[in-house]
């Protein structure tokens, strides 16, 4: 019982910390942000921080990985269908936590958060790819560079999105990334029955 008091308490100041970091990277940059400030934030003591953290890069990992956990799940849910490219979930997910995300593309805070949300949409993209195509054994292009292709633009496209303040919907958005990117590859691997899916999709 004690231990599970122990550890109760280890996450919750760890949550203090977490959410302190997420707080000030609303107002501040990364690099302007002192442990002080996260010790005065989430009001805990410099002991009690290092017991539980090595620095501040250590927060900003952790604040990273639950931000990605939650992008995992959101685009593993069952609410995504059969879309090879959830775009418009994904652009509504960000548009809700617009307070954590905007200042991740500031400076090089984010810069880990990008690099690995990129890689866990390319999977999501050429798994679902993949699917889409099992009955031809050889697409005019490799589905791995098709799913690097599509989570680069479209991963360049949300940051571009946030770093102008969101001047479009969500709704707006996706109709733009379908146009741009998935249409033409969809016709070069000449499924043009997905094209026409598509078309519907961003008419409604």
């Amino acid at each position: 019982m004690k231990q599970e008091k122990l550890d109760r308490r280890s996450q919750r100041t760890r949550n203090l910390v977490v959410t302190a970091m997420m707080e000030l990277l609303r107002t501040k940059r990364y690099d302007a942000i002192t442990v002080q400030d996260l010790l005065d934030q989430a009001g805990i003591g410099r002991s009690t921080f290092y017991a539980h953290y090595y620095d501040k890069k250590d927060v900003l990992d952790a604040v990273v990985e639950r931000q990605l956990a939650m992008m995992r799940q959101h685009l593993t849910g069952n609410d995504i269908g059969q879309h090879i490219l959830p775009s418009l979930e994904l652009f509504r997910h960000v548009r809700e936590r617009y307070q954590f995300f905007q200042p991740m593309v500031r400076g090089g805070a984010g810069e880990a958060m990008w690099n690995a949300g990129q890689a866990i949409l390319r999977r999501i993209v050429e798994q679902g790819l993949a699917t889409a195509c099992a009955a031809d054994s050889h697409p005019a292009i490799p589905l791995d560079v098709v799913a690097q292709y599509l989570a680069g633009a479209f991963w360049n496209l949300l940051k571009w999105w946030l770093e102008a303040d969101m001047p479009y919907t969500p709704e707006q958005m996706d109709s733009i990334f379908q146009q741009l990117a998935l249409s033409g590859v969809w016709t070069t691997l000449g499924r043009k029955g997905e094209q026409t899916q598509l078309e519907v999709r961003t008419t409604r």
